[in-house]
């Protein structure tokens, strides 16, 4: 007997469209008359503040976005921008040329423990060996680094054989896609696009430059087709947020009260399911129970003199 197979495609994910279709649904209404500033039927302003306070709101739980930057060092300057969407290090690495170095990653500190562990950490220059997060700057957050830079980093470039420089990224673009931000000491941001799905841009120039892996926070759903970039499996969650979020001002004791509290329940919901899903497996783990007295023999003389 043949067998047939029958293929029906995969789940993409929600669009803005949808999610307000999926709003409305559970709001229990056919349009945004009772939840719009105007009272008009076609009205999305409130829901999509909600959605995109959603959206918001379970990156900065979950850090579930991350992407790079590659920041242009200048001689004698201690601190730089950090991206317009910069939400939290990952990682960092200094980068030289020379067969000893290569990326040689960054320890992350502070200002505070600077102050405590290196008395002359605000004028020392060479390799950068240490980063921080220094300050808001206007409406820009700074992070510096300890020694101070002693030299220009190469002018950063790219390979354009799988991605382009722009300066502005479509908010359509970012689902499913990888971009890295250039950060020129006297110019604006700049992003690399790869122009091919799975490829990731060859960069050719970034000798004395800093290299960060970084979390970052999700463009803002502004176009009815653009899908939210968290996961696609958690993206109806966004609509129990914003359900509620409309419902909440009704009075506590009303069963419309109580459906608010029941989806913001849901929304936490889905946000622990996903930090519980991305721990660490139990696969290669050291789970030997130790004995609390363990610590306490290693450190006594006997032991210390043996080993």
């Amino acid at each position: 007997m043949a067998i047939v197979t029958q293929q029906t495609g995969q789940f993409s994910g929600y669009t803005l469209s949808e999610l307000r279709a999926l709003v409305l649904r559970m709001l229990r209404v056919t349009d945004t008359s009772r939840y719009s500033i105007a009272g008009t039927s076609a009205d999305y302003g409130w829901i999509d503040d909600a959605l995109n306070r959603a959206q918001e709101d379970f990156v900065r739980q979950t850090h579930c976005l991350r992407t790079y930057a590659l920041v242009e060092m200048k001689a004698n300057y201690r601190t730089y921008r950090l991206p317009w969407n910069f939400l939290d290090f990952m990682t960092a690495y200094f980068y030289t040329d020379s067969a000893s170095q290569g990326y040689k990653e960054l320890k992350v500190t502070t200002i505070e423990m600077l102050n405590d562990e290196i008395s002359d950490w605000r004028t020392t220059t060479g390799n950068p060996e240490q980063i921080y997060i220094d300050r808001i700057y206007g409406d820009n957050w700074m992070f510096g680094l300890y020694p101070i830079p002693d030299t220009n980093g190469d002018t950063i470039t790219f390979d354009s054989e799988y991605g382009s420089i722009v300066e502005w990224v479509c908010p359509r673009y970012t689902y499913n896609q990888e971009y890295g931000v250039v950060i020129r000491m006297t110019n604006t941001d700049e992003f690399f696009l790869n122009t091919d799905a799975g490829v990731v841009g060859k960069v050719g120039a970034v000798n004395g430059n800093i290299w960060l892996e970084y979390y970052r926070l999700p463009e803002k759903l502004i176009v009815d087709t653009q899908k939210p970039e968290i996961p696609r499996e958690y993206q109806k969650a966004l609509s129990y947020f914003a359900v509620s979020d409309l419902l909440q001002n009704n009075p506590e004791d009303s069963a419309e009260y109580k459906r608010s509290v029941s989806y913001l329940k849901q929304f936490s919901g889905e946000i622990d399911s996903y930090i519980k899903r991305r721990k660490k497996s139990l696969s290669g783990q050291n789970l030997r129970a130790i004995p609390t007295v363990w610590n306490w023999v290693q450190n006594m003389p006997f032991r210390t003199q043996m080993f």
